[in-house]
């Protein structure tokens, strides 16, 4: 099954599916920890508690701007 990081899923699909949601914890993203995943859109990076990549230097050139 193939997922996506809440920027791919809503610039491919129109929504997010969180897919890569809740893979950690709305206290660690606040303490700076996030989680190593395979997001099919922009490889490998970090998301935080939302699903949100974070990786500035993913295969979409580090669109973590794209979602507040």
């Amino acid at each position: 099954m193939a997922d996506f990081c809440k920027q791919c899923s809503i610039e491919i699909f129109g929504e997010d599916f969180g897919d890569l949601s809740d893979i950690t914890t709305k206290m660690k993203t606040k303490d700076g920890i996030y989680a190593f995943v395979i997001c099919e859109g922009c490889g490998i990076i970090q998301v935080d508690h939302e699903g949100k990549c974070i990786s500035n230097d993913c295969l979409k050139n580090g669109h973590v701007k794209d979602v507040e």
